[in-house]
């Protein structure tokens, strides 16, 4: 399916990041003409090389906001601070406040949609059943789930209040070229050998690959019957972490991992380290954590249906063409 074309002006957030990269540079092959928020002495010749006009700002400067969204027909909100570790308040500086700036901006603005990149860590990693929209959002108090759940409520304050146009998509797991989190970081360890799984990795990752989470946004903000919905995306297949985690170590040529806790253990020894890393002022990640071990040690099950529905999305891009992209990244960075 091409991607919808438009000739008015689109703003990216994030667009440095993985997902908003990939957006970034789909919406410029399109010839749509891209916008996009900066901050202040970042690396961005990346963008300049692909012809994107810079916004200098930050979410938390309201003013910047204003200045960015200015003459835009379309918003995507990529931006934010994903991470398992860090201080709460940093995740709601950025997250929740970042979010109720560019919402209220692009509101005030009359943009013709608003797309939210939200994400499936808001339902709390329910252990049972197939995970639809319908289920309650639960943030376990860590703070960057927390952050996600106040940030959508931010969004949708500014439907009510301020009539802006928004679709909210909840993406799970999101992997492929320039991701750091689930590619980089897994990659260092099995060269490190450090790596280990949880409940011997049979749980299903419930992964995305970033360019079909892409086209989902863009279908997104080419559906008016999506707005004032929040959808879930994913790829929708029963890979399990030890089949990802054993594709990326032959990829590499790393030995498999052989060493598994089961979660049962593992959640209440990351409750220990982080509580330990609060207690001696850590800025540090401490080797586990409890949102890694929700994400590892839980089956990812989420149901698409209602994107399959609302936008006609089918993930287009197969899991075994994702791996072998993502691994050429890996072997031309490692």
């Amino acid at each position: 399916m091409p991607d919808p074309v438009t000739s008015q002006l689109c703003l990216v957030t994030g667009g440095t990041g993985l997902i908003g990269s990939h957006l970034v540079q789909r919406l410029r092959a399109a010839g749509s003409p891209v916008r996009a928020l900066v901050r202040s002495g970042g690396n961005t010749a990346w963008l300049e090389n692909l012809d994107v006009e810079l916004a200098q700002g930050d979410l938390c400067d309201p003013q910047s906001l204003i200045r960015a969204v200015k003459g835009a027909s379309t918003v995507f909100h990529c931006g934010g601070l994903v991470s398992d570790w860090g201080a709460r308040s940093e995740f709601h500086a950025t997250n929740v406040i970042g979010t109720r700036n560019i919402a209220r901006a692009a509101a005030k603005e009359k943009i013709h949609c608003f797309v939210h990149l939200s994400s499936a860590s808001v339902y709390g990693y329910p252990t049972k059943g197939r995970i639809s929209e319908h289920a309650p959002l639960r943030s376990r108090r860590i703070p960057y789930i927390e952050s996600k759940i106040l940030a959508e409520q931010e969004v949708w304050d500014a439907v009510r209040r301020d009539g802006l146009k928004a679709t909210m998509l909840r993406p799970v797991m999101v992997f492929g070229p320039r991701c750091q989190n689930y590619v980089g970081e897994v990659v260092r360890h099995l060269a490190a050998g450090s790596m280990l799984l949880l409940d011997d990795g049979r749980h299903v990752a419930g992964l995305a690959y970033v360019e079909n989470v892409v086209d989902a946004i863009l279908q997104a903000a080419a559906t008016p019957a999506a707005l004032n919905q929040a959808m879930n995306v994913c790829d929708d297949l029963p890979v399990t972490w030890k089949d990802y985690i054993d594709a990326l170590a032959d990829g590499i040529g790393a030995q498999r991992v052989r060493f598994s806790l089961p979660t049962r253990v593992a959640y209440p020894v990351s409750m220990a380290m982080e509580g330990a890393a609060r207690v001696f002022c850590r800025r540090q990640r401490p080797l586990l954590t409890r949102l890694a071990v929700l994400e590892l040690g839980q089956p990812q099950v989420y149901d698409i249906g209602l994107a399959r529905q609302l936008l006609g999305y089918t993930p287009r891009l197969p899991y075994h063409e994702a791996m072998q992209t993502t691994l050429e990244w890996v072997k031309q960075n490692q």
